[in-house]
């Protein structure tokens, strides 16, 4: 077991499981939903904020919404593997659309999850990511229909 891992029992996965589907409960709701007084409740959550396992709260955003209706998923190819990649790592933080960043194994070097307003707007990102010299290639998959997403984790007790 990774030294890293926090060792969670019943009590915490139960709070762990209520917080990712509802994260702005107040501690009386969420000790309802546990069954727990607010007092454990507090203690613990604050517990797992200090063993690092919550790591923030934040609102999930309905991307449609807000205009954002093109869901793709970008690999990116270098041309060459160097630590010389500062550049594109530096435009991935910087850029919004780009929600996550994986380096990865297989046929790319980088997954990118991306969101942007339409095809022209995407067209535009794939434009700022060819514009570092270490980019090679670029392959794109659209998303037509999500089955499934989520931001919850698995919780397990150890």
């Amino acid at each position: 077991m990774d030294t890293n891992e926090s060792k969670l029992d019943s009590f915490d996965v139960r709070i762990l499981q209520e917080l990712q589907e509802q994260g702005d409960l107040t501690m009386a709701e969420l000790a309802e939903r546990v069954y727990r007084s607010n007092s454990q409740c507090s203690r613990r959550v604050k517990q797992l904020q200090e063993m690092g396992v919550i790591r923030r709260y934040a609102a999930v955003l309905d991307p449609e919404k807000l205009g954002l209706k093109l869901k793709a998923y970008v690999t990116v190819v270098l041309k060459q593997h160097s630590e010389e990649a500062s550049a594109f790592h530096q435009l991935v933080r910087d850029l919004p659309e780009i929600m996550e960043c994986s380096m990865v194994t297989g046929d790319g070097d980088y997954l990118l999850k991306t969101y942007t307003r339409d095809i022209p707007h995407f067209r535009e990102l794939l434009g700022k990511l060819v514009s570092i010299e270490l980019v090679g290639t670029l392959k794109s998959i659209i998303v037509v229909d999500d089955l499934k997403e989520t931001s919850a984790l698995p919780v397990y007790a150890q």
